[in-house]
């Protein structure tokens, strides 16, 4: 793909902060299990401001740039874990704002999505709930969050798991059953974080530890929403998720493709410095054939992102693409992942280098925004459309 002068030139800035700036950071002892701390979150999105590169992929005029500039400038905002947080294109805002600007109120976009913006608000998508409630998670026909019209204001109740970053948030957008008892139909509600209708039960212990405020199990308790917070319209909330979905499983193989590049280069120097049986690793096949085959998987991943941005510019949803490319890109940039650590061998699975953390975030990657199988489940059932139709 020909990237345009805009992508090259912001992603190449994008690139020298990461590099320079944000990846000393990494071992800063502010990075907890539950992600980074909010000090150190404020202090690298400070750092993002006076190099005038908060939020890149939004222009000044609020204009988003096309997929497949964000594609190449997302990427290099992975280089760190830290980047996406410190440039404010990590998820989950990064697809809130994306949402918002697509669907929001003029009013709605100044005192929800303005904040996020500049990076002064983090927000969080509260759709998902626990297995043990029977809620929904890969299937959204299982909502059980209600939402009931009081007046002028809506009531909602329920509970939300795997919610991200809701611990801190300032905004949160809330997925509730807008229906009757035996008609579902979701609305998408904005609030203001922190609400005390809103607990966070507990924060999850995960195996990802890069984004701040964790993923936390929430009851949302006799919640009161004014109807002028409705996003979009009332009963609109599963077109809605349609719209952020794809370009949320894109951009989140565009972070990743990003981190696995980098331990690609961390393993690949690993093994040109380290010497055993009489001459460097990368000599050995079992070394550099591994690097080798991490070469062809991130050019492939690189492709297919690119392949997929390229149709949602063209204005298609990319229901179909984004999920062929979320399978592909994830399990591609686990193996890739997988190989670097065996290549470093004991040190791989320390934390001395960013790979031992990169394995763990693309594993946990493999699973949200929709489990490999249930992706191939899903395109297995257009392929059995396509034929009956065919």
């Amino acid at each position: 793909m020909a990237y345009t002068e805009r992508a090259l030139e912001i992603a190449a800035r994008v690139e020298d902060f990461v590099r320079t700036v944000v990846i000393p950071y990494e071992k800063d002892t502010r990075r907890t299990s539950h992600g980074p701390s909010e000090e150190l979150a404020a202090e690298l999105k400070q750092k993002a401001r006076d190099a005038g590169l908060m939020t890149p992929h939004i222009l000044p005029d609020g204009s988003h740039l096309m997929h497949s500039e964000v594609a190449l400038v997302l990427r290099k905002s992975g280089l760190s874990p830290l980047g996406p947080l410190a440039l404010n294109t990590a998820a989950p805002d990064e697809g809130n704002m994306y949402l918002l600007g697509k669907v929001g109120s003029a009013e709605q976009k100044e005192r929800f999505l303005a904040p996020m913006i500049a990076g002064d608000a983090r927000s969080a998508f509260f759709m998902t709930e626990p297995a043990a409630d029977g809620g929904a998670g890969s299937d959204p026909s299982m909502l059980k969050t209600r939402a009931v019209l009081d007046g002028n204001h809506w009531v909602i109740n329920g509970r939300k798991a795997f919610i991200t970053g809701a611990d801190g948030a300032k905004v949160g957008i809330v997925m509730a059953n807008s229906g009757t008892e035996d008609k579902l139909a979701a609305t998408m509600f904005l609030v203001d974080l922190p609400d005390p209708a809103i607990r966070i039960e507990r924060v999850l212990d995960t195996i990802d530890n890069s984004m701040p405020g964790g993923h936390a199990i929430i009851a949302i308790e006799n919640l009161r929403i004014p109807a002028d917070q409705i996003l979009g319209e009332l009963h609109k909330g599963f077109d809605y998720a349609q719209i952020r979905l794809s370009p949320a499983r894109l951009t989140h193989c565009m972070r990743w493709l990003g981190a696995c590049t980098r331990a690609q280069e961390i393993a690949t120097d690993y093994a040109c410095r380290r010497h055993a049986f009489g001459k460097p690793l990368i000599d050995h096949e079992g070394v550099g054939f591994p690097l080798a085959e991490n070469m062809i998987d991130l050019k492939q991943c690189e492709l297919i992102i690119d392949w997929c941005a390229g149709v949602l510019d063209s204005g298609e949803l990319g229901t179909t693409e984004s999920s062929m490319a979320k399978v592909a890109v994830s399990e591609a940039l686990f193996r890739i992942a997988d190989r670097c650590v065996q290549v470093m061998g004991g040190t791989g699975v320390t934390q001395d280098t960013i790979v031992e953390q990169v394995f763990r975030e693309i594993r946990a990657f493999r699973i949200y925004d929709g489990p490999t199988e249930v992706h191939k489940w899903s395109l297995a059932k257009k392929i059995k459309r396509a034929h009956k139709t065919a």
